[in-house]
């Protein structure tokens, strides 16, 4: 008994050292690398031959894709990818992009043993012989389900955050509108009733006083207007919001139009404020649209400046088309951020107390873009404020015109 343990006691005494160096001698060689590749269990690392049939298997690829290596060493590594995968030949066109480049990355669907699918972020890469021919390839393929489920939540959650800042920013559109809408129409209907109330109050009496039932019909008609010009504005809105409005484009001279609205201007208290500095400028344009862009920025002008800070409307032509100027030198429109005021219901600081929908500068940027042109507004405090259209000479083929 003895002598068997001492005899085993000197095998364990002497193998001992042979193990410690086939480690040490390990740790410098190959083997070293395939022991650690085949203990990672984070990653699928194999190898696989020129023609895609598999020739080693790691733990990482037993977790990931749940074949054993007695189960899936020399089949082809088109048993990975989906059905729509394999019809379309990517794992073929994947190795042959792979021999072609030195190295890709692919990422995309694959099926599991149990016909799960995973998200694959795939490195392939090309081994070569000592003679440089390709000896097969070096697959690293990571699990990416979880981190990708994490990015499409992400998505979502910003998807999430984008429709509901889109919502209260159209609440408060919602509201912006009913307030100034409410403002706008409550002023004209008052002034309807009080004349039909006046109006009745004269036939009560059975009396016709002339001179109360004039300035009656006047506010009725000055009311009638208001609310009218809001409706145009509303209905303008609509239209070209939808891309439902009809241009008819023809030659037309913007010095002449802008005459025709200076003239238009004549009569009011506002006519020595008006100055004009007009050249003939030939575009292709809708007459009636540019029309209504000169007197929407004049109307602005007039209305936003203090009395008696003239107005100037420039026309000049340039080499690709024609320029207008509005300016004025009064307080202007407390510009801030001037493409703001483009907007639908934008309307400039010092504008509580003017009346208007904040529509007009919007209809006449959607005129002045579907013409191919271009608005800017320009401002500096108590120096005035300048808008500058520039239209070209022809209208963009795809505009919503006629011609």
């Amino acid at each position: 008994m003895a002598i068997t343990e001492v005899r085993h006691v000197d095998r364990q005494r002497h193998a001992a050292p042979r193990a410690t160096r086939t480690l040490a001698e390990l740790s410098h060689g190959p083997e070293a690398f395939r022991l650690l590749v085949e203990a990672v269990t984070d990653y699928a690392i194999f190898l696989v031959g020129p023609d895609g049939h598999i020739l080693t298997w790691n733990l990482g690829a037993e977790r990931i894709k749940g074949y054993k290596a007695s189960e899936i060493i020399g089949k082809h590594i088109s048993v990975f990818y989906t059905a729509e995968d394999r019809r379309n030949g990517r794992p073929e066109r994947n190795l042959r992009a792979a021999e072609k480049r030195g190295n890709i990355e692919d990422q995309g669907w694959r099926v599991r043993k149990d016909g799960t699918r995973f998200w694959a972020d795939v490195q392939l890469s090309t081994l070569h012989d000592d003679q440089g021919k390709l000896f097969g390839y070096a697959k690293v393929t990571r699990d990416m389900t979880e981190v990708r489920a994490a990015e499409d939540r992400e998505r979502q959650l910003v998807i999430e955050r984008q429709a509901r800042a889109f919502a209260e920013d159209a609440v408060r559109s919602r509201d912006r509108f009913l307030a100034i809408a409410s403002h706008e129409l409550k002023t004209p209907v008052a002034s309807l009733q009080v004349a039909v109330e006046s109006l009745l109050l004269n036939r009560e009496h059975g009396t016709l006083d002339v001179p109360r039932t004039e300035r009656g019909i006047e506010r009725m008609d000055r009311a009638v207007k208001r609310l009218a010009m809001v409706l145009d504005e509303l209905l303008d809105v609509a239209s070209l919001e939808r891309g439902a409005t009809t241009f008819t484009f023809s030659n037309v001279d913007v010095s002449r139009i802008a005459a025709e609205v200076i003239d238009r201007f004549a009569g009011v208290e506002a006519q020595d404020r008006v100055a004009a500095n007009l050249q003939p400028a030939i575009i292709r344009a809708d007459a009636a649209r540019i029309e209504q862009v000169i007197t929407n920025l004049v109307d602005n002008a007039l209305k936003y400046s203090t009395s008696p800070a003239p107005v100037t409307v420039r026309v000049a032509a340039q080499p690709s088309g024609a320029l207008i100027e509005v300016s004025d030198e009064g307080i202007g429109l407390g510009l801030g951020t001037a493409s703001g005021l483009f907007e639908p219901f934008s309307r400039a600081s010092n504008a509580a107390d003017i009346p208007g929908m904040g529509l007009g500068l919007f209809i006449t940027r959607e005129i002045v873009e579907r013409h191919g042109g271009q608005i800017s507004g320009t401002a500096a405090p108590d120096r005035g404020t300048t808008f500058r259209v520039t239209l070209p000479k022809q209208p963009p083929r795809n505009g919503h015109g006629g011609s």
